[in-house]
């Protein structure tokens, strides 16, 4: 089995588990749907006939809708299909092109939105692979994972997208203290601070590995670090664990509930 065919099928497996991804990339795929904060309102993106039809849903019914050519989807940010594209405020939604299985693509496509008309706020190309990461809170920045090698689908650097400029900003974001370390891993869970200032994500560095590590991204202030995670029984199962933030503590918890590591917010290290 070739590298790409086995990710293919590793994240097949993560994905029928959470039942909602489409994880067939170097990036996580896309999600059927993506809740606001409060959970009263939910946004979803259906394609037919070379268009999609997003629609703003709540009390069970479309109170918004809006037809975009060309194919997009709703971002998935972790390997097991939980949703992103929302800006914490809930006021823009970033839609992305659906996956390829034939590797990097050259071209990479998202439409960003005004949740409250669905009104488009700006089409964005750029050349390579690029997925979906997170905005910051003040909506001025787009965070983008990049692929970044044919041989190593899983290896990726973070970078910036100015929406006020239209550009993408030179240089990845890389954690300071380790600013040579090459980042690689699939996204497992996800964690975010109240305001959407900072986003953490648990990656496995390999599929089914002990090894992982969190993503800390300060998405106000563009910038990342990593934390290296104590290695842990959790097998196969790690794609079931989930981040819990509390009391200025990150919690990374096995399926079990059983805390395998603990994380101060202030200090990004481990407690």
């Amino acid at each position: 089995m070739t590298r790409w065919a086995a990710m293919v099928a590793v994240l097949g497996v993560a994905a029928a588990t959470a039942g909602s991804a489409q994880a067939v990339g170097p990036w996580p795929g896309l999600a059927a749907a993506v809740r606001s904060a409060s959970g009263d309102v939910r946004y979803t993106a259906t394609r037919s006939q070379g268009a999609t039809i997003v629609k703003r849903v709540a009390a069970g019914r479309a109170v918004a809708s809006t037809r975009i050519a060309g194919a997009f989807g709703i971002p998935a940010v972790t390997s097991v299909g939980a949703a992103g594209g929302l800006s914490p405020d809930g006021r823009l939604l970033v839609l992305v092109e659906p996956p390829r299985y034939d590797g990097l693509r050259r071209e990479s496509r998202f439409v960003v939105l005004a949740t409250a008309r669905l009104s488009r706020v700006a089409t964005i190309s750029l050349p390579g692979e690029f997925g979906f990461d997170a905005v910051s809170p003040d909506r001025r920045t787009l965070y983008l994972i990049q692929h970044v090698s044919q041989r190593d689908l899983i290896r990726y650097v973070v970078r910036a997208y100015d929406l006020h400029a239209g550009k993408l900003l030179p240089g990845a974001i890389v954690d300071r203290r380790e600013p040579d370390e090459r980042m690689r891993g699939y996204p497992v869970a996800r964690a975010s601070s109240p305001d959407g200032s900072w986003v953490y994500t648990l990656y496995t560095r390999d599929a089914g590995s002990t090894r992982s590590f969190v993503h800390a991204l300060n998405a106000a202030g563009r910038s990342a670090f990593c934390i290296d995670l104590p290695a842990w029984a959790g097998g196969e199962d790690v794609w079931n664990a989930r981040l819990e933030l509390a009391g200025g503590v990150l919690r990374v918890r096995a399926p079990s509930g059983e805390t395998v590591a603990r994380i101060d917010t202030q200090t990004l290290r481990l407690v």
